[in-house]
């Protein structure tokens, strides 16, 4: 008999052979203890199985919850920051306490000089390329 793996499969298999066992009456005394046994894994597979199913639902329901949870907690924090931004100012250094970035001054950046792109440099090869002769 081949290997029967699938929880459908075992539960049928048990069934059938409970039911194998009760239409045997030559035989029923004196397996009646093992058939109980087989029945009573039978019980317990199906309450287990339906025990599977309602925790399934019960940890999509949980899942959602704890998503619009943390949705309200974002919205929440956003509205707080807000607040010491409002109390605080936007240039106080305190923000940086309830993780917001203050408003600072900008460090101006020295002017650059620009290099001569278009000059030669001394020594240097003129920069358009010498035309190619005629044939």
């Amino acid at each position: 008999m081949s290997s029967i793996n699938s929880h459908a499969d075992v539960v049928t298999d048990l069934r059938e052979l409970g039911e194998a066992v009760d239409r045997s009456p030559e035989v029923k005394d004196e397996v009646e203890k093992e058939r109980q046994a087989v029945a009573a894994s039978l019980t317990e597979i199906e309450s287990l199985k339906s025990r599977q199913i309602e925790l399934t639902g019960l940890k999509q329901q949980t899942t959602q919850q704890l998503k619009s949870a943390v949705v309200r907690g974002k919205e929440a924090a956003q509205q707080l920051r807000a607040i010491m931004k409002a109390k605080f100012g936007l240039k106080s250094e305190r923000l940086v306490q309830f993780k917001v970035a203050p408003v600072r001054p900008r460090s101006r950046r020295p002017l650059l000089e620009k290099k001569p792109a278009d000059r030669e440099v001394a020594g240097s090869q003129p920069s358009t390329p010498p035309s190619k002769p005629s044939t």
